[in-house]
Formats: C-alpha cells, sequence, structure tokens
C-alpha cells in the first residue's frame, strides 16, 4: 500500500506527542539537552539570518500564511461533501508541521527546569511577605518618580523617543545565559493595532523568534514588555518567569526611567495579589503611593479601554487555553505568579 506525504505527516503525530510528553517529564534533561544546548544554536541562526531586518519578519509571515489559509478554505469548501476525509487530513497535516516547528524552534522551552529552581527559591509566600514586598515596592516606586518629576502629582513621560528607547531597552537588559548570545533588539509590530484589539501588549514569534511589542502603547509599559518578550527569546517560555525577568532587568538598569517602570511593574502584580486578600489594606496601600504614579496607571488603563470590544473575552480564552496546552497549568493566571519570584528572590538577597 501506497502512503503519501499527508499521511506520513499526521502519523508524526504520536512521535511528536511522545516527545513533548517526554520533555514535560524530564525538565532536567530538557534544559540541559534543548534549553541549554540545542535552543542557543537556533536562536544564533534566526538572529543572524533575520536580526538585520529593521521590521518584523514574522509579522509578515504570519500575514502571509493567513492569506494562504483562506485561500486554502475557499478552495477546499466546494469539495468538502464529496472529500471530507481527505480535507480533514490535508487540514490535520498543516497544523502538524506546524506543531513540529513550533515545539523544534522554541515551544520545548515551556517544558524546562523552572527558573525558581534554578535560583533556589521557592514561590510560596504568607501575607506579610507581600505586604512588606510592596511597602517596599512603594518606597522605591515613590523614590524613583521623585526624581523623574517635578511634581508628586504629575505622571513621569518617557523623554525618549521609540527607536532611542529599543535601542537602550537592549543594552540595558541584563538576564543573559552565558550559553547564549546577546539578545536581538525588540522590533515595533506591524500588527500593533490588531494587537491593541486583541489585548496583548508584545508577542515572540516562536517561529521566527523575533520579540516584538505593541508600539502604540505608553512608552512606561514599553519597557516592561520589551524585556519581557527578550526573555522570552532566551528561552524563558514560563509568563511567570518572563515577568520576572523583565522586572529584574529594569530595576538594575542603570536608567532611572527603566527602574522606575521597574517598580511600578510590580507593584501592580503585588496590589492586585493583596487586593484579592484584604482589599481595605490594598486600598491603604495605594494612597500611599504618589498621585503621579496613580496617573502613569490610569493613562495605561484608558490606553486598553479604548481598544475594549466584544471578542476580547474570546481572545482571552484563547491564550489562556494555549497556554494550559503547553504546560502551564494555571494560564494566564500564571502572569501574577511572578509575585512568588519577586518575594522570595529579595529574601534570599543580603541588600533586598
Amino acid at each position: 500500500m501506497r502512503i503519501n506525504t499527508t499521511t506520513l505527516v499526521c502519523l508524526s503525530a504520536l512521535p511528536l506527542w511522545l516527545l513533548v510528553n517526554y520533555a514535560q517529564s524530564n525538565p532536567h534533561a530538557t534544559e540541559l539537552y534543548y534549553s541549554n544546548f540545542y535552543y542557543p544554536f537556533v536562536l544564533k541562526i534566526h538572529q543572524t539570518l533575520l536580526g538585520r531586518f529593521p521590521f518584523s519578519i514574522g509579522d509578515i509571515l504570519y500575514l502571509v500564511l493567513f492569506a494562504l489559509l483562506i485561500q486554502f478554505f475557499i478552495k477546499k469548501i466546494p469539495h468538502w461533501r464529496i472529500k471530507p476525509l481527505s480535507i480533514f487530513l490535508d487540514l490535520f497535516s498543516i497544523l502538524i508541521v506546524m506543531a513540529w516547528i513550533f515545539h523544534l524552534s522554541w515551544g520545548f522551552n515551556y517544558h524546562r527546569l523552572p527558573l525558581n529552581q534554578q535560583l533556589g527559591i521557592s514561590l510560596e509566600y504568607t501575607e506579610q511577605d507581600l505586604e512588606d514586598r510592596l511597602d517596599k515596592l512603594i518606597e522605591m516606586s515613590n523614590r524613583s518618580h521623585s526624581a523623574l518629576s517635578t511634581s508628586d502629582s504629575l505622571a513621569v513621560k518617557i523623554p525618549y523617543s521609540k527607536e532611542v528607547l529599543a535601542e537602550k531597552i537592549k543594552l540595558d537588559f541584563i538576564f543573559s545565559d552565558p550559553m547564549f548570545l546577546e539578545t536581538s533588539k525588540v522590533k515595533k509590530s506591524l500588527l500593533s493595532l490588531p494587537l491593541s484589539y486583541m489585548g496583548y501588549a508584545g508577542y515572540l514569534n516562536p517561529f521566527t523568534l523575533e520579540s516584538q511589542v505593541n508600539e502604540l502603547m505608553p512608552k512606561l509599559s514599553i519597557i516592561t514588555t520589551a524585556m519581557h518578550e527578550m526573555a522570552h527569546q532566551l528561552g524563558h517560555a514560563s509568563e511567570k518567569e518572563a515577568n520576572f525577568i523583565a522586572y529584574l532587568s529594569a530595576i538594575k538598569s542603570s536608567d532611572p526611567y527603566f527602574q522606575f517602570a521597574g517598580h511600578t511593574f510590580a507593584f501592580r502584580y503585588c496590589y492586585s495579589e493583596i487586593k484579592k486578600i484584604d482589599p481595605k489594606k490594598a486600598a491603604e496601600k495605594l494612597k500611599a503611593l504618589n498621585p503621579g504614579i496613580i496617573e502613569n496607571f490610569r493613562a495605561l488603563s484608558l490606553f486598553w479601554k479604548q481598544y475594549e470590544n466584544p471578542f476580547g473575552f474570546i481572545f482571552e480564552k484563547t491564550y489562556d487555553g494555549y497556554l494550559k496546552a503547553n504546560g502551564q497549568k494555571t494560564g494566564i493566571k500564571s502572569y501574577h505568579e511572578m509575585v512568588g519570584l519577586v518575594i522570595n528572590y529579595h529574601k534570599k538577597q543580603i541588600n533586598p
């Protein structure tokens, strides 16, 4: 019996499933052989080929794939009732090819050894730990704000152009593993407007390994978003880990605007967590912030509000499902789990 290419591709779903399950069950092996040995070479190749382009090749690729997908359905729909199995196998084979490319280029990083284990810290914390860290973040945020604003009631304005900001972010990103080359400069997404309606601040393209941000956002948010995506580019797939790395890179920067971005970024997540536990205490903590910082938060909130739409819930659920399918059990809630990393990282430091 002759087996065609489509059938072979569909059958390759089994070895892929076995590989993914092995990676999930053996994070030490995934860390050693994939994240620290194989992936650096993949990243190097992508940087060499695509890093020279100032625009996002990945965005263009997505647009082309979207057009081809539409063409596929237009071509196949008339034959759906005649050859349903054939059309299903064609579509399934396309998905399997994309799944192979996704995992080989970046996706297995979801199953590497957790960062907290590499750093030797816990993710657990008490309410008092949370309150103590929040107080410290309020202190640091207010101090940074006072140094950057002429009044405690005025929002901080980033003085750099977005082009200069991208260069400075690349230079100030500090969470680099010796195994890796330096990260590539973050790119402005060509799809920033659609991303805004989808509620996305940025993303790493897992096929081209380009980190990109929604350039329509306020500049203050671009700083931590870019560093978050650069952390993904280095192979840290977990959202809580990418958030933590973005925070750490920002506060360790020599640039006071980056430090302010990092402190206020972590404050928002810690504040959100204490609000779930004790709303009254959370309100008291919020009042301790300089009013100008609240203005920065308000600017970000107003930005996202203008793009709210009935489909936002669908995009959120879709991404939540994507994360869970890749081993992130808490889905989009995992972004908030960076709080445990922040608290326990500083508890371990001599000078927190």
